[in-house]
Protein backbone atom coordinates (compact mmCIF):
# COMPACT_ATOMS: atom_id res chain seq x y z
CA UNK A 1 0.00 0.00 0.00
CA UNK A 2 0.97 4.02 -0.27
CA UNK A 3 1.16 5.97 1.97
CA UNK A 4 0.37 9.89 0.40
CA UNK A 5 -0.94 9.72 -3.11
CA UNK A 6 -0.72 12.56 -5.50
CA UNK A 7 -3.42 12.60 -8.07
CA UNK A 8 -2.43 15.02 -11.04
CA UNK A 9 -5.45 16.35 -13.26
CA UNK A 10 -6.69 18.02 -15.78
CA UNK A 11 -10.16 19.31 -15.38
CA UNK A 12 -12.46 16.96 -17.48
CA UNK A 13 -14.97 15.48 -15.07
CA UNK A 14 -15.02 12.26 -17.07
CA UNK A 15 -11.31 11.19 -17.54
CA UNK A 16 -10.83 12.65 -13.70
CA UNK A 17 -13.46 10.85 -11.85
CA UNK A 18 -12.04 7.58 -13.58
CA UNK A 19 -8.22 8.60 -12.06
CA UNK A 20 -9.89 9.53 -8.69
CA UNK A 21 -11.85 6.00 -8.85
CA UNK A 22 -8.62 4.36 -9.38
CA UNK A 23 -6.47 6.34 -6.95
CA UNK A 24 -9.18 5.62 -4.48
CA UNK A 25 -8.32 1.90 -4.74
CA UNK A 26 -4.57 2.11 -3.58
CA UNK A 27 -6.00 3.46 -0.53
CA UNK A 28 -6.06 2.52 3.22
CA UNK A 29 -7.42 3.71 6.35
CA UNK A 30 -4.47 5.60 6.74
CA UNK A 31 -3.68 6.83 3.13
CA UNK A 32 -3.28 10.66 2.58
CA UNK A 33 -4.79 11.58 -0.89
CA UNK A 34 -3.56 14.88 -2.70
CA UNK A 35 -4.91 16.43 -6.03
CA UNK A 36 -3.15 18.74 -7.83
CA UNK A 37 -3.84 20.61 -11.35
CA UNK A 38 -1.00 23.01 -12.75
CA UNK A 39 -2.09 25.70 -14.68
CA UNK A 40 -0.40 26.49 -17.65
CA UNK A 41 1.45 29.96 -17.66
CA UNK A 42 -0.95 32.47 -19.70
CA UNK A 43 2.01 34.12 -21.00
CA UNK A 44 2.67 30.64 -23.34
CA UNK A 45 -0.48 30.79 -24.84
CA UNK A 46 -0.38 34.87 -25.88
CA UNK A 47 3.75 35.03 -26.33
CA UNK A 48 2.85 36.11 -29.99
CA UNK A 49 0.70 38.75 -29.09
CA UNK A 50 2.35 41.85 -28.25
CA UNK A 51 -0.12 43.59 -27.48
CA UNK A 52 -0.46 41.56 -24.28
CA UNK A 53 0.87 43.58 -21.14
CA UNK A 54 2.39 41.97 -17.81
CA UNK A 55 -0.59 43.52 -16.00
CA UNK A 56 -2.78 41.78 -18.74
CA UNK A 57 -1.02 38.70 -17.76
CA UNK A 58 -0.92 38.54 -14.54
CA UNK A 59 -4.95 39.11 -14.80
CA UNK A 60 -5.84 36.44 -17.01
CA UNK A 61 -3.44 33.63 -14.88
CA UNK A 62 -5.18 34.89 -11.43
CA UNK A 63 -8.78 34.27 -13.05
CA UNK A 64 -7.43 31.09 -14.32
CA UNK A 65 -6.30 30.16 -10.83
CA UNK A 66 -9.64 30.94 -9.77
CA UNK A 67 -11.47 28.99 -12.03
CA UNK A 68 -9.21 25.98 -11.74
CA UNK A 69 -9.41 25.84 -7.74
CA UNK A 70 -13.46 26.15 -8.35
CA UNK A 71 -13.42 23.05 -10.83
CA UNK A 72 -10.95 21.08 -8.65
CA UNK A 73 -13.24 21.14 -6.12
CA UNK A 74 -16.56 20.49 -7.62
CA UNK A 75 -14.15 17.36 -9.66
CA UNK A 76 -13.23 16.20 -5.74
CA UNK A 77 -16.81 16.63 -4.01
CA UNK A 78 -18.24 13.63 -4.58
CA UNK A 79 -15.31 11.87 -3.76
CA UNK A 80 -14.94 13.34 -0.34
CA UNK A 81 -11.27 15.24 -1.13
CA UNK A 82 -11.41 18.43 1.17
CA UNK A 83 -10.10 21.42 0.15
CA UNK A 84 -7.15 20.71 2.34
CA UNK A 85 -5.95 18.72 0.22
CA UNK A 86 -6.65 19.97 -3.18
CA UNK A 87 -3.58 21.76 -5.10
CA UNK A 88 -3.51 24.70 -7.53
CA UNK A 89 -0.18 25.69 -9.12
CA UNK A 90 1.07 27.80 -11.21
CA UNK A 91 3.31 26.26 -13.82
CA UNK A 92 6.32 28.30 -13.64
CA UNK A 93 8.34 25.56 -15.37
CA UNK A 94 6.52 22.52 -17.30
CA UNK A 95 4.01 20.69 -15.94
CA UNK A 96 5.78 17.42 -15.53
CA UNK A 97 8.45 19.17 -13.48
CA UNK A 98 5.75 21.05 -11.37
CA UNK A 99 4.38 17.44 -10.87
CA UNK A 100 7.64 15.94 -10.01
CA UNK A 101 8.77 18.68 -7.50
CA UNK A 102 5.17 18.56 -6.15
CA UNK A 103 5.38 14.77 -5.44
CA UNK A 104 8.87 15.31 -3.67
CA UNK A 105 7.53 18.73 -1.69
CA UNK A 106 4.54 16.34 -0.34
CA UNK A 107 6.79 12.84 0.06
CA UNK A 108 4.33 11.18 -2.10
CA UNK A 109 4.76 7.75 -3.09
CA UNK A 110 2.61 7.63 -5.97
CA UNK A 111 1.20 9.71 -8.97
CA UNK A 112 -1.27 8.46 -10.46
CA UNK A 113 -3.15 10.08 -13.43
CA UNK A 114 -4.86 9.76 -17.09
CA UNK A 115 -2.94 9.22 -20.36
CA UNK A 116 -5.47 9.58 -23.54
CA UNK A 117 -3.22 6.86 -25.17
CA UNK A 118 -2.20 9.61 -28.33
CA UNK A 119 -0.94 8.22 -31.58
CA UNK A 120 1.01 9.34 -34.71
CA UNK A 121 1.84 12.83 -34.77
CA UNK A 122 0.26 13.50 -31.14
CA UNK A 123 2.27 10.84 -30.17
CA UNK A 124 5.32 12.45 -31.22
CA UNK A 125 4.84 15.70 -29.71
CA UNK A 126 4.46 13.70 -26.66
CA UNK A 127 2.04 14.34 -23.51
CA UNK A 128 2.29 15.44 -20.12
CA UNK A 129 1.38 11.82 -19.18
CA UNK A 130 4.78 10.43 -21.26
CA UNK A 131 7.26 13.32 -19.57
CA UNK A 132 6.38 12.64 -15.97
CA UNK A 133 7.07 8.75 -16.40
CA UNK A 134 10.42 10.61 -17.58
CA UNK A 135 12.34 11.39 -14.58
CA UNK A 136 9.47 10.29 -12.07
CA UNK A 137 10.44 10.48 -8.47
CA UNK A 138 7.97 7.69 -7.43
CA UNK A 139 6.11 5.03 -9.19
CA UNK A 140 3.64 6.14 -11.23
CA UNK A 141 -0.35 4.55 -11.98
CA UNK A 142 -1.38 5.93 -15.75
CA UNK A 143 -5.52 5.08 -16.35
CA UNK A 144 -6.39 4.95 -19.81
CA UNK A 145 -8.34 7.55 -21.07
CA UNK A 146 -10.62 6.12 -23.95
CA UNK A 147 -11.72 8.04 -26.31
CA UNK A 148 -15.17 9.89 -26.42
CA UNK A 149 -17.71 8.46 -28.32
CA UNK A 150 -18.73 10.13 -31.48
Amino acid sequence: MYNNLLVAVDLTENPTHRVLEKAKSFMNGDTRLCVLHVVEPQYVQYSYDPTFTGSMIRSLEAEAMVSAKRRVAELCEPFDIDEDNQYILMGHTTTETEIHEFAKAKHCDLIVMGSHGRRGWQRLLGSTANAVLRGTPVDVCMCHIPPEAP
